[in-house]
């Protein structure tokens, strides 16, 4: 019988009271909470969205109700994920969020499977081709890029 890799959900967003003016993070607006038939979604103690991978099946119903669009699917094997979905560039960047990704590429030039890659000024991680090595994460300036494990970071 074969085996389908676990996927669950995250939310791309740090938010919370280091995020100041940022105009592409999680709005509270609990549309993911609402949709989650598994009660997986809940806020976190600075009222952004958060993903209880224990409890999330992957089934994507909270990726179609959120309306900023910042709640991904990726696959459990692969622990790293970009907190972050400002597609701001650089000091912008930077002025609305502390957490925010400045899209400096860092991560995309130390990435040995060429996995991560930055499109509209955010990092972004190709599950297939990550190795999940954790150089990206390590290597991040700003530590958008996380290890859901804790064990880096």
């Amino acid at each position: 019988m074969a085996r389908f890799p676990k996927k669950t959900a995250y939310v791309a967003c740090d938010g919370g009271e280091r995020c100041h003016s940022c105009a592409y993070g999680c709005m509270s607006c609990s549309s993911c909470i609402e949709a989650c038939r598994k009660n997986a979604v809940y806020y976190n103690e600075y009222g952004v969205a958060e993903i209880d991978e224990s409890r999330c099946i992957g089934c994507g119903l909270c990726v179609k109700a959120c309306p900023q669009e910042i709640i991904h699917i990726h696959l459990t094997d692969n622990p790293f994920i970009v907190k972050c979905s400002n597609k701001d560039k650089g000091a912008t960047a930077k002025k609305a969020c502390e957490a925010s990704c400045i899209g400096c590429g860092i991560c995309a030039r130390n990435c040995p499977a060429d996995a991560v890659e930055v499109k509209d000024s955010v990092a972004v991680i190709n599950d297939e081709l990550c190795l999940a090595c954790g150089n990206c994460a390590v290597k991040c300036p700003r530590n958008v890029i996380r290890d859901t494990r804790g064990i880096i970071g």
